[in-house]
């Protein structure tokens, strides 16, 4: 089953989920980025945020950017990503008009693949 998603673009993404050992890999990359990552997102509202925000976030933002795992880590859900029904591949952001939807793209596909394995995690550190 795949997710379906409208990006502000209008574009879309359709992601299905990868192979558990595939997905695992996923998250044992982007977790082992984010420890060395000091985020806080305390009093950030995203629905409203401000130019001081992304001030605030900079430092992360340019650590999670400029980090190469990260990205290989995307291509990896890339395998079962279609981005208005095509299949993504080298090509798929080299036209302009696609390229404002990368960083969408590489977030959304990335969640969906991890996103399954954390759903349960506040019962595992026994949280209600």
């Amino acid at each position: 089953m795949s997710e379906q998603i409208q990006l502000p673009s209008g574009s879309k993404i359709a992601i299905t989920l990868l192979p558990f050992e595939e997905a695992w890999s996923v998250v044992q990359t982007i977790t082992k980025v984010f420890e060395n990552i000091n985020i806080d997102l305390n009093g950030v509202d995203f629905a409203k945020i401000e130019a001081k925000d992304i001030y605030n976030l900079k430092s992360p933002i340019c650590s999670i950017l400029s980090n190469k795992e990260i990205i290989e880590a995307a291509r990896i859900c890339f395998k079962r990503t279609l981005y208005n029904g095509i299949k993504i591949d080298g090509q798929t952001f080299e036209n302009k008009d696609n390229r404002k939807d990368f960083l969408l793209v590489v977030f959304h596909a990335i969640k969906e693949n991890i996103a399954p394995f954390f759903a349960n995690l506040s019962s595992l550190l026994g949280m209600k």
